[in-house]
């Protein structure tokens, strides 16, 4: 690290290093997201992974509150790493690090990482959120992100998709039951050990429908019909209705997906151009 991007992450990690009493660790800083940064720590004793939020983070959406409570409840229930601290001045989290790879985008179209993606998602949805906490509507989030979009850039056709999606929001009936959701279930947010998935980034995590998760996970990574069957598989007790949910929430999701990007994209972060071309083909299909 060195200029001016080592000093904004300097101090808050001089900071956790101090409250976790580390001695001398070594930093190394692990791939991250677009928006936020995070950190090995490791010394002779203990291994942990810092989080540093972006101060773009709550604008796109993120809820510490929430992702503090839901990571909390899929840590014990050997779903997501362990949170040793979390210091609300500085806008950080520690975690456990996670052992093991990272899957990547072809692996999370094979036969056997779906059949095990399935399960983990039905081990989430199985646990019952915290109260208090708002729920998660992809609906709403991806109007806001159009709005949002518009009222900054004025983009030809964003007013066409915002139509559309108030139309199929309209549509939608409210979900039958809300569970613990993670919303963000992209291939470089798991940790693969070998025994089981792991998964990291409970930034967007919240009381949610749970078609919302599996929707999420299938546009990331663009399954065709037959993957969607293996992961549904792995998943279990798969009704009509749910199925139903999932694709309804298939173009939902991609829609908020083009508006996180787009908005992101207009507050500095990188932005993939070909591939707000191919979710803007999507939408209008």
């Amino acid at each position: 690290m060195n200029g001016s991007r080592a000093a904004s992450v300097e101090a808050p990690i001089a900071a956790a290093i101090a409250e976790l009493g580390l001695e001398n660790p070594r930093v190394t800083e692990l791939p991250g997201g677009a928006a936020n940064r995070s950190f090995r720590l490791r010394d002779g004793r203990h291994d942990y992974v810092l989080r540093l939020a972006s101060e773009l983070t709550p604008g796109l959406g993120a809820s510490r509150a929430s992702e503090l409570a839901i990571q909390g409840i899929a840590a014990r229930a050997g779903l997501a790493p362990e949170i040793i601290l979390a210091n609300r001045e500085r806008d950080y989290i520690v975690t456990r690090h996670a052992s093991g790879s990272v899957p990547s985008r072809s692996d999370m179209r094979e036969s056997p990482m779906l059949g095990r993606v399935g399960a983990w998602i039905s081990g989430l949805h199985a646990l019952a959120p915290p109260p208090g906490l708002p729920a998660v509507d992809f609906g709403e989030r991806a109007a806001g992100y159009l709005a949002l979009l518009q009222s900054r850039s004025g983009r030809a056709g964003v007013g066409s998709i915002a139509r559309e999606l108030e139309r199929r929001r309209a549509a939608l009936q409210p979900p039958a039951r809300l569970t613990a959701c993670h919303h963000d279930l992209h291939h470089r947010n798991f940790v693969d050990s070998g025994d089981a998935l792991i998964a990291v980034d409970w930034e967007y995590a919240g009381p949610g429908d749970p078609a919302a998760d599996l929707a999420c996970c299938i546009g990331y990574h663009d399954l065709d019909a037959a993957r969607v069957g293996l992961l549904l598989e792995g998943y279990g007790s798969v009704s009509a209705a749910l199925c139903a949910r999932i694709d309804a929430l298939g173009w939902i999701f991609d829609c908020l997906w083009f508006g996180w990007n787009a908005v992101a994209a207009l507050a500095g972060l990188d932005s993939d151009a070909d591939l707000q071309d191919r979710l803007a083909a999507r939408l209008a299909r």
